[in-house]
């Protein structure tokens, strides 16, 4: 009777370990008021998710698209950026580079570019759009003061409950 409980017990603990794990290995997109200190959206996503930002350059004033993949460290990979002309901030073509025409856009797609955080200004005139993998879309330049900064960061979630804390 004993060995019966000793394996139920351990069988036990082998479930809340192996949830623990993949709880705590859980990412959540976080998209961030870096002024304000308030967060604009949490969704959670996994390595693979695809997010995109569209705007219209400040100064060159065309369209610009950028698509980043999550990545199982949580870093943002840039799968593409697609843009009508060339400017400050913009991509500049090389011998070698990877890069097509589509809808009369540049399309550039970057070999091996992550990013730990993507940072951002927006203003009414960029009119600063990020599409999340949910399918939602966020309207940053409605939803800030002209020159208000963004993050857009992948979080893991934090410990478990059970060990009274959580968040990321």
């Amino acid at each position: 009777m004993r060995r019966v409980l000793t394996l139920a017990v351990a069988a036990a603990l082998a479930v809340v370990a192996v949830a623990g794990a993949r709880w705590l290995g859980a990412l959540v997109l976080v998209v961030e008021d870096v002024r304000g200190g308030g967060v604009l959206a949490r969704e959670p996503v996994r390595p693979g998710d695809v997010l995109a930002l569209a705007y219209i350059h400040s100064s060159e004033r065309v369209p610009v698209r950028g698509t980043f993949r999550v990545e199982p460290d949580g870093r943002l990979a840039v799968t593409e950026t697609a843009f009508a002309g060339f400017g400050p901030g913009l991509p500049e073509l090389r011998a070698g580079d990877a890069w097509r025409l589509e809808a009369g856009m540049i399309v550039h797609a970057p070999a091996g570019l992550t990013l730990a955080e993507l940072r951002l200004r927006v203003a009414p005139l960029t009119r600063h759009r990020l599409s999340l993998p949910s399918g939602r879309e966020l309207d940053l330049s409605a939803l800030l003061a002209p020159g208000g900064a963004v993050r857009v960061r992948v979080a893991r979630r934090g410990r478990l409950l059970l060990w009274g804390s959580s968040g990321d």
